[in-house]
């Protein structure tokens, strides 16, 4: 009997080596985006803008994250308004974040063509050939599981919108 228990556990060990789960966290929008690689602009926008306590709450949200590269595709003028000005990096995160937890299979729906912003802005779904966009960025790294929400990431940021 013993023997069999010990066999199934192995089996379950190396089972679980073969085909790992999609990681979740089940910390917080702000936790994981912190303890994440390729997300320190992001992270420091979001206490730049005081949204912090938004991100760390319990209402769920979707994030789509740029990678600290896609910053760097920013022209200079777009890059010193962030540096400089708290409304501008409030605008920037807003846009990208959305109200409700919208997973890839979520996005891939029919009724999920458009997508609105905590700041107001509309995003575009579009499911192309290339991968999934939203607001014609594309999505690298999906359905990043967080405590209240889940966070995509991008290649490239949404584009500012007007105040």
């Amino acid at each position: 009997m013993r023997s069999s228990q010990f066999t199934a556990g192995v089996l379950v060990a190396l089972l679980a080596l073969a085909f790992p789960a999609r990681t979740a966290d089940t910390g917080t929008i702000y936790d994981t985006l912190t303890a994440r690689d390729g997300h320190t602009v992001l992270a420091v926008a979001a206490k730049e803008a005081a949204e912090v306590a938004a991100l760390k709450g319990t209402t769920q949200y979707t994030l789509f994250a740029p990678l600290d590269s896609a910053f760097k595709k920013l022209d200079d003028t777009t890059i010193g308004e962030i540096a400089t000005k708290k409304d501008v990096v409030q605008r920037l995160l807003r846009s990208h974040l959305v109200a409700g937890r919208y997973t890839v299979a979520d996005l891939k729906k029919p009724d999920s063509k458009e997508l609105k912003t905590v700041h107001g802005n509309v995003l575009k779904v579009e499911d192309t050939k290339d991968g999934l966009l939203v607001g014609g960025v594309k999505i690298v790294t999906a359905d990043i599981v967080c405590s209240n929400g889940v966070i995509h990431t991008t290649d490239s940021t949404l584009p500012l919108p007007k105040e």
